[in-house]
Order: structure tokens, then C-alpha cells, then sequence
């Protein structure tokens, strides 16, 4: 549609000048006029038929590709996204590059539409005359082949530009996450700030060099035409047997094409940024796929209703960095946990806890060493069906505005849960959601832990959950919330600093510098 009507812009062109030549040789032809109107129709009908149709479809594009991609990233392993290098870069490539393609849709018709305005007027001239057209075509393929190339410098540029981008909401990022630290730290905060500067000083310079790149290819442009206009006006008739009908008929046409020229020109940018962004997407998901073909397709089977034993045989975890060097390790670790125990592992900063968790809940894999349940090995490829037994709650969770992955939810269970957990004046379960969830720590970490009892699995993992409640809360909490789910038979790990508290559990073990020992000092 498009094409058509860039033709039917064209035809247009042949009809003013048929039309303007029958009123100078005083011979007024209504058929020219009744053409006219139908090509003035069929241009308007097929230009809005091809914007509003490429709108449609390139809206649904984006559509399926965000969603392709954000289904992508859930099938990604943990080890990527923690060392994806922050969020920053997913944000800015399904959001902002996002917009950038969706803006980009007209431009893109329109641009279609031009170029054939400006082949069929080229067509036109080169009928009138052969001579006018090779000097347009000489004149014009110049200017394009040094565009060409000066586009190429400035679509570099803009590349450069979009990655200092993403380094700079990285330390916008850093400003907004660590806002308490630096607010009591005035040379931290000067020195994120700085960063923050010398990144957008920088990507400034680089627009700055892409941006005057594209005004050199728009006065390009218009030099190129207004060189080629006089030509063909003044120069070409005093060498050239032309008619006045002719030359009169090839400026018109001349002048027909500088609007078409200057909107390619004006939009070239666009493109130039739609582009990049189109490609950053692409990257982006072409990483996804290297990652999701380099694993072992995990089904998901049942997890089995009851279990007698979990082990950890020998097993060990290496962190890597970009260079192959071990950054930390996790020695072979041996562990065996009985249905309906509960367990407390201790251990300082760094010691590898929470590494070990993620170990046990199959969120990494072991570097060496297996995990059996009653005696059968887990395997890559059921590994889903493994962590189905788990209910998570760590350190750095995720508190969810609705209950995903409940379906048939009791409600009176969970107001029971709320007043258990002395949030029923903090919030509501309205409407499939949590009313407020403008909470303390501690009072997410609670309604958090709703969200886990809620799922009703096998085992749950509560890492520094009582770190931040009151005291009579943690002594509710480990004498009888804790208690009650061991009673129930459930599995509890909990990673705690409360010795006040270990009498509750049937273990305590310590993780010291990778290692897991008994809480006593043995192996």
C-alpha cells in the first residue's frame, strides 16, 4: 500500500503538468481534473491504510518480542541474571529501545512512500529527457554514496552513546538502591554523582558527533538539490536543444522530489536510532538463546508427595569471574536432611550460606558432586521437579503484590495468617492483592512468609527471616510458628544468628569460609 502510494503521489505529478500544459495551449480538459481526484483518493486511502496496518503490526511485534524475550529470561538460570552486570541493560533494551521502534513506524512508511515518489519522478525526467535524468542520477548517486558513509560514522556513534546510556542508569541505580548510604557519606555521594556526570558528559559528545553527522547529510541534501536545480534550469538549456514545455515540466518535477529528499533526509536519523535499538534486542536475545541452548532441558514432573531423605554428596560450587579464576569456593560438602526436621545453619558474612541454599534449592547446580532424594539422583533434567519442593525466602526476596501460582485461595486461611502474623491492620487481600505493601522490613519478611505457607510445600527455607522483627515476634516465631510446621510435617532450613533460640532446632550446623561443619566444631 505504501508503494502504491508513493505512485499514486507520482501520478500526480504527470497530471499537474498534462493539466497545466492543456490550460497554456488553452485547451482545458476535464478528464485531466477527474484523474487527478481519483489519484488524490487513491493516494490519501492507501497512505492511511498503510500507516494505520504498519502501526497494528508493528505494535503486535514488539508485543510478541517482549514477551518472547521476558519468557526467555524466566527459562534463564540464576548464575545468568546475577551476572547479567544489573538490570539496567533489560530495562533500557524492552522499554526505551522498545519506544524507539514503536515512534519509528511512520517514518519507516513514510520513508517508503518517498522513495518511490523520487523513482517515479527520476522515471518522469528520464522520459522528457535522457540527458536531465543522467545528470540528476550523477548528481544525486554522489550524494548518496557520501551519506552512505557519513551515516556509517554517525550510527557508530549512537552505539557508543546507547551503552554509556545503560552505564548511566547503572549508577542511577546506584543512587536510588543506595540512597541511606550515600545520604550519610558526602564523598560518596559526590563521587556517585560525578560518575553519574562524567557518563552523561560523555554519551552528550556522542550524540553531539551523531547529531552533527546527520545535519551534514540534511545540507548535504539540500546542496545536492539546489546544485542540481539551477543545472537543469539555467546551464542544460544553453548546451542542449530543449523545449520550453520541457524544461518547465522538469523543474516541476525537480521541485516535486525536494520534499520526498528532505523527509528521508529529516527521518534518516530515526531510522539511524531505530536501528541500533533494533539490534541491541536482537543481542539481547540472541545472549538469551547462547544460554538457554547451553542447558539440559529440565522437565517438570510432580515433585514427590513425601520423601524420607535429601543429600548433598561431595558436593562443591565454584564462583568464576570473566577471567576462569575462582573467586570463592564451597568444599565438598556432605548433608543429609530428614523429612519434618528442622534445622538452623549459622555462619558470618561471606562464610557461603546463602550459596549452599541455593545449592540445596537447585537454583545452581553443583560444580562437582551430585543430590540424591531417597537415593535417587537428581539429574539436570528433572531438576524443575526438584525445586517444586521447595518455598523460599531470602535475604534479598521479592515480596509479590498477588498471591501467583495460588489458585482456590482460602481466604479465612489467609486472614488467619494475617492476624497470626499481626499484619490484618496492615493490610487486605482485595481484589486478588495485597492492599498496601508499604511496609517495614520486617513486616514484608512476614507477609512474605504468608506467601510461602500459602504454597504449601515440603520444605521451606527462611534465611534471616527473624532478623528484623521484634522480640516477642521471634519468640512467637521460633517457639511456636516453627514449631507447629515441624509438627505439621514440614521441613525447615532456617540460616539465623539467634542462639537464644537453637534448643528449638533438631541441628545447628555452621558454614566457616565455604565449608559445613557441626555447630560444635565437628566435621
Amino acid at each position: 500500500m505504501a508503494i502504491i502510494s508513493g505512485l499514486a503521489n507520482g501520478i500526480l505529478l504527470a497530471l499537474i503538468n498534462s493539466g497545466a500544459e492543456s490550460v497554456l495551449n488553452k485547451n482545458i480538459e476535464i478528464r485531466y481534473f477527474l484523474l487527478y481526484i481519483t489519484a488524490f483518493i487513491l493516494y490519501i486511502y492507501t497512505q492511511k491504510y498503510a500507516l494505520s496496518k504498519a502501526s497494528i503490526a508493528l505494535e503486535a511485534a514488539i508485543r510478541k518480542v517482549r514477551v518472547r524475550i521476558v519468557n526467555k529470561i524466566r527459562h534463564t538460570e540464576l548464575s545468568f541474571i546475577e551476572n547479567i552486570g544489573g538490570y539496567s541493560e533489560i530495562y533500557t533494551k524492552l522499554t526505551q529501545d522498545s519506544s524507539i521502534i514503536s515512534q519509528a513506524v511512520i517514518f519507516v512508511v513514510f520513508t517508503i512512500q518517498s522513495f518511490i515518489v523520487i523513482v517515479f519522478s527520476l522515471f518522469y525526467i528520464a522520459w522528457l529527457s535522457p540527458l536531465s535524468f543522467l545528470i540528476s542520477i550523477t548528481i544525486l548517486g554522489s550524494t548518496v554514496f557520501w551519506r552512505i558513509n557519513t551515516n556509517k560514522l554517525a550510527i557508530q556513534a549512537l552505539k557508543t552513546a546507547n551503552k554509556k546510556e545503560i552505564l548511566f542508569f547503572k549508577t542511577l541505580n546506584h543512587i536510588l538502591e543506595g540512597f541511606k548510604e550515600i545520604k550519610i557519606n558526602r564523598r560518596k555521594s559526590d563521587d556517585v554523582f560525578q560518575q553519574a556526570e562524567q557518563i552523561s558528559v560523555e554519551t552528550e559528545q556522542l550524540k553531539i558527533t551523531a547529531n552533527l553527522k546527520f545535519i551534514d547529510i540534511l545540507i548535504a541534501a539540500r546542496v545536492a538539490f539546489y546544485i542540481l536545480l539551477p543545472i537543469l534550469v539555467f546551464i542544460l538549456p544553453l548546451y542542449s536543444i530543449i523545449p520550453t514545455d520541457i524544461i518547465f515540466k522538469i523543474t516541476t518535477a525537480t521541485l516535486f522530489i525536494i520534499g520526498p529528499i528532505n523527509l528521508i533526509t529529516i527521518t534518516e536519523p530515526m531510522l539511524a536510532r531505530t536501528n541500533v535499538a533494533l539490534n541491541n534486542i536482537y543481542n539481547l536475545e540472541t545472549q538469551l538463546d547462547n544460554v538457554i541452548n547451553s542447558q539440559v532441558d529440565s522437565f517438570i514432573t510432580t515433585p514427590p508427595d513425601t520423601f524420607k531423605t535429601i543429600k548433598l554428596a561431595a558436593v562443591t560450587f565454584d564462583y568464576i569471574d570473566k577471567n576462569g579464576e575462582t573467586l570463592f569456593s564451597i568444599s565438598p560438602t556432605n548433608l543429609e536432611i530428614k523429612q519434618g526436621e528442622l534445622l538452623f545453619i549459622v555462619g558470618g558474612n561471606g562464610s557461603g550460606k546463602s550459596t549452599l541454599l541455593k545449592l540445596l534449592t537447585g537454583l545452581y547446580y553443583p560444580t562437582t558432586g551430585s543430590i540424591y532424594i531417597d537415593d535417587e539422583k537428581v539429574e539436570q533434567t528433572n531438576y524443575q521437579s526438584y525445586r517444586e519442593l521447595f518455598a523460599i525466602i531470602f535475604t534479598d526476596f521479592h515480596l509479590f503484590d498477588r498471591l501467583y501460582g495460588l489458585q482456590d485461595i482460602d481466604e479465612k486461611h489467609l486472614l488467619d495468617l494475617l492476624k497470626l502474623m499481626e499484619l490484618n491492620k496492615k493490610t487486605k487481600y482485595i481484589d486478588g492483592k495485597f492492599s498496601h505493601l508499604d511496609l517495614s522490613t520486617g513486616q514484608k519478611k512476614r507477609l512474605a512468609f504468608i506467601n510461602a505457607v500459602l504454597e504449601d510445600k515440603q520444605i521451606y527455607i527462611f534465611d534471616e527471616l527473624a532478623a528484623d522483627q521484634d522480640p516477642r515476634f521471634k519468640k512467637n516465631f521460633y517457639e511456636k510458628i516453627l514449631l507447629d510446621m515441624k509438627q505439621q510435617g514440614k521441613t525447615v532450613i532456617a540460616v539465623t544468628h539467634d542462639d537464644h533460640y537453637f534448643h528449638v532446632a533438631d541441628r545447628v550446623l555452621k558454614m566457616e569460609y565455604g565449608e559445613l561443619i557441626d555447630y560444635n566444631g565437628n566435621i
